[in-house]
């Protein structure tokens, strides 16, 4: 666990640094003079937008990452409305409800003695995941709200788990309102293995058995469902931004079954354990402080409909500054309208849920010595 953790940490220095690198180069490409400008404004600008964030949750493992939004194209005070892509490193983003099965056992033909039978379930981290999304938001006439629309992809790095999403949001003055909708992305991915080989039968009896059949099965599935949100800032305090997420995942049930042999008069003896996936519905809520340019704190309460509750602390660092601080920032703006101060705010979403499933069969064919 300590070496993944560190791991993690160096994946996300070594993504922030090379975007960094990256932003910078493209600076340096320009002429001297104007290089020098977009250095102390472009960068400035593009760091701004970049958060690097740890967050500590009850019942979970730390997370860890880096997330940044950046127009495409140009966009400026006069712009009505901007393209922007959305991306993000977290190192354990989601969840993934995993169940084991095994037995080992003879055919129904050879009496269906079961040797050997164990089942369990846990939750774990599906650990490194990225995502990344592209959106568009429109002011209005007088440019007091904007609509918006989004869609994003996600993958996890280690169970394969993909994941796509489609987002909609209305921002009016201080309030705002959105809701995202998640698919998993393909079919449910299986495999079936079969395998013969020589093995000892266990106690009491302690025999060896020839040519038994070795199963394994392996399914993966990722969750489905959406959530809806309302947040709220404050006229004379924007670095205060509180807000509730009502969120549902559809049921996910599952079973891991024993091999099915051809011949049901000798060789079908079906074992299989049946699963509850993923079904939750919950709601999320909490309050965001920028405490200083640099440093934002957020705190929240996350609460599961069935299950008890679980609080959470996040801290956040801006590579550049957050105009809106408690400490060594504006409290207000009157220079523009709120809807288009939020224009570059980023989009927040859930985390991924899933299951996973696997088998391990031992079959034992009839032979004589049995």
């Amino acid at each position: 666990m300590y070496f993944n953790t560190k791991f993690n940490i160096r994946l996300l220095l070594c993504v922030a640094a090379c975007t960094m690198c990256w932003t910078i180069a493209l600076a340096d490409s320009a002429d001297t003079n104007t290089a020098v400008k977009v250095n102390s404004s472009s960068y400035q600008d593009w760091a701004d937008r970049t958060d690097i964030s740890a967050k500590f949750q009850t019942n979970h493992k730390p997370i860890y990452s880096i997330e940044t939004l950046q127009p495409i194209g140009h966009y400026d005070n006069n712009s009505k409305s901007v393209v922007f892509v959305q991306g993000k490193v977290s190192s354990h983003g989601g969840v993934s409800q995993i169940a084991n099965g095994y037995a080992n056992h003879v055919t129904r033909g050879a009496g269906g003695i079961v040797y050997e039978y164990d089942f369990n379930q846990s939750t774990q981290s599906i650990g490194t995941t990225g995502s990344i999304g592209l959106g568009y938001r429109r002011l209005s006439k007088g440019e007091h709200s904007y609509v918006g629309i989004n869609a994003f992809y996600d993958y996890a790095f280690k169970g394969h788990y993909k994941r796509t999403s489609l987002g909609v949001e209305y921002v009016t003055g201080e309030n705002e309102f959105y809701a995202n909708f998640y698919k998993p992305l393909g079919h449910t991915t299986s495999s079936h293995s079969l395998t013969i080989r020589d093995e000892m039968i266990p106690a009491p009896y302690n025999i060896q058995d020839t040519e038994v059949n070795v199963g394994e099965s392996h399914e993966k599935r990722v969750a489905s469902g959406y959530d809806v949100g309302y947040a709220r800032t404050f006229k004379n305090a924007r670095y205060i931004r509180a807000y509730i997420d009502r969120y549902h995942w559809n049921r996910m049930n599952g079973e891991i079954r024993d091999i099915e042999w051809s011949n049901p008069d000798i060789y079908n003896y079906n074992i299989g354990f049946r699963v509850n996936g993923v079904y939750k519905n919950g709601i999320k809520t909490g309050i965001n402080v920028n405490v200083t340019p640099h440093i934002s704190v957020g705190m929240g309460y996350e609460k599961p409909f069935g299950h008890s509750g679980e609080f959470y602390v996040q801290t956040l660092y801006t590579l550049g500054k957050s105009k809106f601080a408690l400490f060594g920032g504006k409290h207000s703006d009157s220079s523009m309208t709120t809807a288009r101060s939020k224009m570059l705010d980023k989009i927040e979403r859930q985390d991924m849920q899933a299951l996973n499933l696997n088998g391990d069969f031992h079959v034992h064919y009839p032979h004589d010595h049995l």
